[in-house]
């Protein structure tokens, strides 16, 4: 039995020292991949973290792998592609900020990374037209009217969609306020 077949079945029962070696041996390599692919190293990290969180999932439920790395892979290879459908039907909104301006305190930075990583997730469930919206009227600065004639609705369809925009990410965040 190979040590990656060990490595395996100690997995399959869960076994924390297990998860954290597989975790610390593929991640590396996984990583480099997802960058390749993806061209966006905060991308590649989220990907990574799902690869993972897939795995273990499907341990979890008894299923899982026959060989590692083949797997990891070809659900990295999935995740890329699911990836740059979503981002094809929705428009990305940029939050810029500017980390360097930061005091160099890292409790305040990982609290920074987990709340743009939360709002970015959250407006990522927003509808197309509600991420348009945003952008608009926040991201550039836009008028209400502007951003209605630029998505070719009434003021009052705009209203209504920043709006709701709104109020779903306060629910959405609300832990974070």
């Amino acid at each position: 039995m190979t040590d990656e077949a060990r490595l395996l079945v100690a997995a399959r029962k869960l076994e924390s020292r297990a998860l954290a070696e597989i975790h610390d041996r593929f991640y590396p390599d996984l990583y480099r991949y997802l960058v390749y692919r993806t061209g966006d190293g905060h991308t590649a990290d989220d990907l990574s973290s799902e690869v993972f969180m897939r795995l273990l999932e499907a341990l979890q439920n008894g299923k899982g792998p026959d060989v590692l790395r083949p797997w990891l892979f070809g659900v990295a290879g999935h995740l890329v592609a699911d990836h740059f459908r979503r981002a094809a039907r929705r428009p990305q909104v940029e939050l810029s900020e500017d980390l360097s301006s930061l005091d160099g305190d890292p409790a305040r930075e990982a609290g920074l990374s987990l709340r743009t990583r939360a709002v970015r997730l959250a407006l990522q469930q927003l509808t197309d037209e509600q991420q348009q919206v945003l952008a608009l009227r926040f991201e550039q600065g836009r008028s209400v009217a502007d951003t209605a004639e630029l998505l070719n609705k009434s003021v009052t369809a705009v209203k209504q969609l920043q709006f709701r925009a709104v109020a779903a990410l306060r629910r959405q965040l609300g832990e974070w306020q």
